[in-house]
């Protein structure tokens, strides 16, 4: 317990300075540099179009630099903790009634942080751009646009509105978005992942066959799984509405079936509750598994060797 103490009283004694004046105004172009020894958790609140950088580093530290051009009513947080790191942008004044206003249009955090880090990220938007990174990364937004890279862990993302490429990258990933679309290419399933959209396309090119479940989903566009020519094995199952959405599958199903389930998409109230038909075509390969689920409403559910 002592331990804990001394180490916070150093960490405050040295971020002092800032700390009594947290908050900065910027009023003009600037750079600003700050290094952390390694946390558990880094936290990020952003907003407007502010860009975010991340990388992975063997440093042991995290090293943080803000670029940025912004307005009087604009300003930034950063604050320490014993296990964690706290960044934030901040708006002062904010009067809903302008919604001409746009904010943080020349912010950029470019983030350097050691294997094994917890990133959450929350805010009404953003843009990310994250390569070589090794740890779990969890965001909810409003609006945002994600490219993750060489990537390896826990992905975990849910938006209401989401654009999000992920390359040569291997974890466990659950992506969610009531619009937007979804990209992955040399992808590598390692543990549970989902990948769904409302409105969007959502198309999963894989890097080698699965080795855990993966759900594909989109409820009026294509939902695609691709497996570039690497042994396909598991338990398939595509689900459809009956006589609206496409199944395409380049193997014979071993069973076919109709059952009935919510519609799903609503034009007024007295559709609530109100049951549709359904189509699911199945079949096995080799020892089935891990189970791998297609699934659309109206659009397309895909599957190519």
């Amino acid at each position: 317990m002592e331990t804990m103490k001394r180490v916070f009283i150093t960490s405050l004694l040295i971020f002092l300075p800032f700390v009594q004046n947290k908050m900065i105004l910027a009023q003009e172009f600037r750079q600003e540099t700050w290094k952390f020894p390694q946390k558990d958790t880094l936290s990020l609140e952003t907003l407007g179009s502010t860009k975010v950088f991340i990388s992975g580093t063997n440093s042991g530290e995290i090293e943080i630099k803000l670029k940025d051009m912004t307005k009087p009513d604009e300003q930034f947080e950063v604050e320490e903790e014993p296990g964690a790191l706290y960044l934030k942008d901040v708006i002062l004044n904010y009067d809903g009634n302008r919604p001409t206003q746009t904010y943080f249009e020349e912010r950029i955090w470019i983030i350097n942080v050691p294997d094994g880090t917890y990133i959450k990220c929350n805010g009404s938007s953003g843009q990310f751009e994250v390569t070589s990174f090794n740890g779990f990364f969890k965001a909810e937004y409003g609006l945002g646009r994600f490219n993750f890279t060489d990537v390896c862990g826990n992905i975990d993302l849910s938006l209401a509105q989401l654009y999000a490429q992920i390359h040569n990258s291997e974890g466990s990933f659950t992506l969610s978005s009531a619009g937007g679309s979804i990209r992955a290419t040399g992808l590598t399933i390692t543990g549970n992942s989902s990948f769904s959209s409302g409105m969007g396309s959502v198309k999963i090119s894989l890097d080698q066959a699965p080795a855990a479940d993966l759900y594909v989903g989109s409820n009026f566009n294509k939902a695609q799984v691709s497996f570039n020519g690497h042994p396909v094995t598991g338990y398939f199952e595509f689900i459809a509405m009956a006589d609206k959405g496409r199944i395409i599958s380049p193997f014979k199903f071993d069973r076919e079936e109709t059952f009935r389930d919510d519609i799903k998409s609503y034009r007024d109230s007295s559709d609530f509750g109100k049951k549709s038909d359904y189509s699911r075509k199945s079949f096995i390969r080799h020892n089935g598994q891990p189970k791998i689920t297609l699934k659309t409403i109206t659009g397309t559910a895909k599957l190519i060797k």
